[in-house]
């Protein structure tokens, strides 16, 4: 699997090309932070949308300690890309292997804060992020903005779809099969 790295104006750009793909017009846009906060920066500057409710939402997600990060990230940047591609690899089988095992059920129970404003009648929403790797955060997020919304018409567009395993598919996405280094991600470097 080939693996390419977004620089912020690299992101900025694929963040418009993606907008311009997109066919739908939601009356709500939401992005998962931190890379569809971004994004929905990006679709608010645009004005392709006629959205004019934006939203977003933050999932935990189990990670390494502080005191962990403040060592393990210096070590990533040292690192030649051609290393931390590979690493990247290994991150992605274990990814796709801990998919089957997934409890949907369980996931789809899962109660997050969208901290959105209380609306009449939502009839479509875009949700936005800048990958689907297992489709977890999205799948939860979904199924949260379905029982808020349960009438709406709710479309998933990522910059990119990693693995065709996933739980959940984007309606639409710029690379399928790719993984994608973001400017926020921990092994970026400048």
């Amino acid at each position: 699997m080939e693996v390419i790295t977004l620089n912020e104006e690299h992101f900025n750009k694929k963040c418009i090309e993606l907008i311009e793909k997109i066919d739908f017009n939601p009356d709500m846009v939401i992005g998962i932070l931190q890379g569809g906060g971004i994004m929905l920066d990006s679709i608010k500057a645009s004005k392709k949308t006629e959205a004019n409710v934006f939203g977003f939402v933050k999932l935990k997600k189990a990670n390494t300690s502080k005191k962990n990060k403040k060592l393990f990230v210096p070590l990533l940047k040292m690192l030649p890309y051609s290393i931390l591609n590979k690493l990247r690899h290994i991150e992605s089988n274990k990814v796709k292997k801990s998919i089957q095992s997934l409890d949907l059920n369980n996931l789809a129970k899962q109660d997050i804060d969208l901290s959105l404003p209380q609306l009449e009648e939502v009839k479509s929403i875009l949700i936005i992020d800048d990958a689907i790797d297992s489709g977890k955060t999205m799948f939860v997020v979904n199924e949260n903005i379905k029982r808020r919304f349960p009438k709406a018409k709710i479309r998933i567009a990522v910059i990119s779809w990693t693995l065709n395993e996933s739980i959940i598919k984007p309606d639409f996405y710029l690379y399928k099969n790719i993984l994608v280094r973001f400017p926020w991600s921990l092994d970026f470097k400048n």
